[in-house]
């Protein structure tokens, strides 16, 4: 069960998106590696099942061996239940890391977005802010919920190539150099797609922002008549974000037709080397049977290995935005850490507010530029009135007090 709120997840590096992801990770360490060791027990139990078929056939059907036969239907049964059991652990530990590290991301840019306050939108659209959240940390997301499956397919490639290469050398020699070079080609079109990503992320982050604009000015826009040349504008805005949508379509839909054409094209031709082995009687039929089944096995680990490149390159992208926010600084130097103790009152003699220590108080005020400029002050967001970065004072120097200190 996640507990919320969740605690300050702290300050993550922001020397470039690698590391924030690997900050990102080391904070669900366990979870992480619970997924991966689950998803290479799913795929093991995936890739075995054809060794397990194929000495059935030999050992139990060929020499009508009931013992034989017993064990290993015995032993398909079993890989089947284990199979299933670490498929649902190991959805639910990718879900579950999705998650996390979606809610880091969150947390990591609203705790910043409290600390920086004001001086936020003078340096990023809000627009910006808002995409981050709701699109880019779900993104980053991905790269964490992708992580089991991944390790599954090195582990359960590497179980395969050494069947293969235990019954057959030439099929496993196609294996072991056919695979990587399928990974070569399709890594090829991943960075066009990368390119074309962070072009229409781009895009979108300032349709967003032109967008809240808009509304926040509707009232004055209708006043001078300008709310169709507004509209004019966010359309055609609108219009370069679906052609930069389209055009990261189509990359996506090479790639995704790659996935099916390369790994299809390197399962037909192990399949064609098997059989044309068992007509030669260099392998029984049994192994057949087990090399039909690693070939068409084989697609999975290949398609997945393609989705993690994807997914990494979305999550590459989306903590560069991630940072992009965080590098973001506030005008004034931040206080230190609070002092243990009981909290002391709130006193601001500008405006005659006092408001005691350990109470929740709301400021309502008519004029909403009047209460931001006072949480402004309070807040130590924007330097003091005579330009310096010390306790804030209005414009008769008297300073906000708390607890009879100068905030």
């Amino acid at each position: 069960m996640l507990r919320l709120p969740r605690p300050d997840p702290g300050d993550p590096p922001t020397s470039s998106p690698s590391a924030f992801i690997v900050w990102v990770g080391r904070r669900q360490t366990a979870t992480l590696l619970a997924g991966v060791v689950f998803g290479v027990t799913w795929m093991l139990a995936q890739a075995v099942l054809p060794y397990a078929l194929g000495r059935a056939i030999d050992e139990g059907l060929a020499r009508r061996d009931a013992s034989a036969l017993g064990k290993w239907v015995v032993a398909l049964v079993g890989l089947v239940v284990v199979q299933v059991l670490s498929g649902v652990l190991r959805h639910r530990f990718a879900v579950w890391n999705w998650v996390q590290a979606a809610l880091t991301a969150c947390q990591v840019v609203g705790h910043h977005v409290t600390r920086v306050g004001a001086a936020l939108p003078t340096r990023l659209p809000t627009g910006e802010v808002v995409a981050t959240v709701a699109s880019d940390a779900v993104r980053l997301g991905d790269t964490f919920d992708i992580t089991a499956r991944f390790a599954g397919a090195l582990v359960s490639y590497g179980v395969v190539a050494a069947l293969l290469l235990g019954t057959s050398p030439t099929l496993g020699l196609v294996v072991l150099l056919g695979v990587p070079a399928v990974g070569v080609l399709l890594t090829a079109v991943v960075r066009p797609l990368q390119r074309a990503q962070l072009q229409q992320r781009d895009m979108a982050g300032r349709l967003a922002t032109l967008g809240s604009d808009t509304v926040a000015g509707l009232r004055v826009l209708r006043g001078v008549g300008g709310e169709r040349v507004f509209l004019d504008r966010y359309a055609a805005r609108s219009q370069e974000v679906r052609a930069a949508g389209v055009r990261v379509a189509g990359v996506q839909s090479v790639l995704d037709a790659l996935q099916v054409l390369l790994p299809g094209t390197f399962v037909v031709l192990v399949t064609w080397l098997g059989a044309r082995l068992a007509v030669t009687g260099e392998i029984t039929a049994g192994e057949l049977v087990a090399f039909y089944g690693y070939a068409s096995f084989l697609v999975l680990p290949l398609r997945t290995a393609t989705e993690f490149l994807q997914k990494v390159v979305r999550g590459y992208v989306a903590a560069g935005r991630v940072l992009g926010v965080t590098r973001v600084a506030p005008v004034a130097d931040r206080a230190g850490a609070p002092s243990p103790g009981p909290v002391p009152d709130l006193h601001d003699p500008a405006t005659g507010l006092h408001v005691h220590g350990g109470t929740f108080t709301a400021i309502v005020s008519g004029a909403p530029a009047e209460s931001a400029e006072l949480a402004d002050r309070l807040g130590r967001i924007h330097a003091g009135h005579v330009g310096h970065a010390g306790p804030v004072a209005d414009r008769d120097g008297q300073a906000a007090l708390l607890g009879g200190v100068p905030v």
